[in-house]
This record gives structure tokens, sequence and C-alpha cells, in this order.
């Protein structure tokens, strides 16, 4: 009796033996990460329109969104990757389509190219040098997010190459197909970028181009947000876009000082529901803004906008404090204030416009990361 029970002991502790092996290798070749954020918070709007706005808000500063990604170890310096993200609304629940999901092939020494609804050229190397595309975050875009530093859309059909660092230089492509039958460039986007980093000092530059934009529903992009008169905003669809970014950091000690500027131009525009033909309109964003760590628990921002648009023109300027409650948790509390020239819609980004020239946000919140 005694003879089998320490047989049967045996037998267990060899099969929870290699069970522990195979498990460990399988991790090693393998990962998958489940991962999100949630963002809520409440603020004040001064006008929209015409009445001023208490409301409970999502994602002030980042979407609200869960994630899966992982990778596969291939060998030889290689692995498959994939990353699933989906947004919502934390007040609400209702899901929404603003993050990425792409599956693709990385090399340590070639880089890696990847498949699927992806952030573009403006978003990987040109927005990080913006306040709204660093700690600032949604409400600090460019009005209309008209560069798309703050990611307003994303590029489907995308397929994406970003090279591997050398000597603190990078580089990236992307290329997103219209999808259409016959009109392989109806509705297709491409664009390049590149950053530097070398100690204290960042740079980074992009470029996007797209054709027909929003002229049909599988094609990259769809509509844009506009300006129109008398303080109007509407949906736009458009013959082309074109966007150039460059900014650059440099840090000193706690404090990082940043500034970028951008230029986004939109020809043969129509109004996406009437189909009236629109006039052509640029604009071009000029930025500082800075960072201060002044504790491990506590940081500062802020930054200063000046956009020139087609006889319009816009000046915006916001604060920030952010306290990290932990390194998953922080509360924050940010102010901003938009004044748009004469008939110009005075329009902070995610809020509806204001009917007079002037917009002011105050908003607190807090984030939790898992």
């Amino acid at each position: 009796m005694s003879n089998n029970k320490n047989t049967s002991f045996i037998r267990v502790s060899i099969c929870t033996a290699i069970l522990t092996l195979v498990s460990g290798y399988a991790q090693a070749q393998s990962s998958a990460t489940l991962y999100g954020e949630i963002d809520a918070g409440l603020a004040y709007l001064s006008n929209v329109g015409g009445h001023a706005q208490y409301q409970a808000t999502s994602g002030l500063i980042d979407g609200s969104y869960w994630g899966l990604q992982g990778s596969e170890d291939l060998a030889g310096g290689n692995k498959a990757i994939f990353r699933l993200e989906r947004g919502f609304s934390a007040q609400t629940g209702a899901a929404l389509n603003d993050h990425p999901y792409y599956v693709g092939l990385g090399n340590d020494g070639y880089g890696t190219v990847t498949l699927g609804h992806q952030y573009d050229s403006i978003h990987d190397y040109f927005a990080p040098f913006t306040l709204t595309g660093a700690s600032g975050g949604t409400a600090f875009a460019h009005p209309f997010d008209n560069d798309n530093a703050n990611n307003s859309y994303l590029a489907r059909n995308s397929v994406k190459y970003a090279s591997p660092t050398f000597g603190g230089f990078s580089f990236g492509g992307m290329y997103a197909f219209s999808n259409g039958a016959g009109q392989f460039a109806n509705n297709r986007a491409y664009g390049v970028g590149a950053n530097y980093q070398n100690g204290s000092f960042s740079a980074g530059a992009a470029w996007l181009h797209g054709n027909g934009r929003g002229n049909t529903a599988g094609g990259a992009y769809d509509t844009v947000a506009l300006p129109g008169v008398d303080r109007d905003v509407f949906r736009a669809s458009v013959k082309t876009q074109n966007t150039y970014g460059v900014g650059a950091n440099y840090a000193i000690g706690g404090f990082t000082l940043g500034a970028a500027w951008s230029r986004s131009t939109y020809s043969g525009v129509r109004n996406a529901d009437s189909g009236a033909p629109a006039p052509s309109i640029g604009f071009s964003n000029y930025e500082v803004n800075g960072v201060y760590q002044l504790t491990p628990a506590v940081s500062l921002a802020g930054m200063y906008t000046y956009t020139k648009g087609s006889g319009a023109h816009w000046h915006q300027g916001a604060l920030q404090a952010d306290y990290q409650l932990s390194k998953r948790t922080d509360t924050y509390v940010e102010t901003l204030y938009q004044r748009a020239s004469s008939g110009a819609p005075a329009v902070i980004n995610t809020a509806a416009p204001s009917t007079g020239s002037n917009q002011l946000l105050i908003a607190g919140g807090i984030r939790h990361r898992f």
C-alpha cells in the first residue's frame, strides 16, 4: 500500500514537472497581455450653443479603452505581433472605433510591418511634440484637430512599416487602401515620418496625404469636421488633403520645453450631407508647450497655440495639473480657453461650437490603468 502511494506520488510529481516546463517554454515563446484605461470626470463649458454646460466626461485626457496585445517568437530575431483595442464611453458604455487593431511581423534588425486599422505617420512621428499628443490629451488638440495630432481618425485598410532605431534615428511609412473596385485612388492615404533623439534633445517630422477623403464608406478615412460660415461646423468630404508637421523637445532637469508647427490643407471640399461645394481651407498651427515634473507625484503642463486659417484665426491656451495617487491611478484638473476671430466658430476639441468668439473649459477627472 505504501509502495503504491509512493509510486502515485512520483508519477504526479513527474507530470507536474513536465507541465511546468512546457508552460514555461510556451510563455517564453509567446505572450499576450490584457490592459486598458478608464478616464472619467466632470467639466464646465462656458458656451455650448449659447448656454453654459455642465457635464460628466469620458476621456478628457485619454479615451477610455481596453486592449489585448501579444507576440510570438519565430526565432532568428523574428516575431509575429498583434494588437486589438476598443474604445468606449466611461459614462454611457457606448463602443467607439477610435483605437487600433492590427497584426504583423517584426525583425530586430529590419523593423516591423503591420496591417489593419492603425495610427498614421502624424501620430507616430509628430504628435508626441504637441501637448495633445503627450500628457495634455484630448481637449488640448488644435482647432478641429485639423492636423490629427490628437488622432481623431485612424487609417483603415492600412499597411505600415516602422524601422528599428539607428543611432537615435528612426523612420516609417504608411499606405491605406481605398478598397474600391476601379477606384484605387478614391479615399486612399499615405504618409511618412522620422524621429531623432540624442540625450535631452528629440525631434520629429511627418507628412500625410489623402485623396477623396470621406467619398466612400470603406476607404481609408471618414469625413472631416471643418469650420463653415456664421460659426458653423460641418462634415466634409475632401478631394485632396495634405498635412505636414515638425516638432522638437528639449529636457532640462525636470522641465521639458516643446515646440511644434503643422500645416493642413483641404481642397475640393464638399458638404457631406448636402453635397454642396465649399471653399478650400488651410490651417497653420504654431504651438509652444512645457511640462514640469514638480515632484515624483505631481506634474504641471501648459501650452499656447496660434492657428491661422483661411480667413480666420484661433488663439488657444491651456494648463493642466496631474497628481499620481499610485502607479496606476491619477487625478487631474485642467482649464483651456479658446478665442476665435470674428465669425469663426470657437470650439474646444470634443465640445459643440460656441455661439460667440470664446469658449472656456474647466474640468477634472480620474484615470485608472489596468
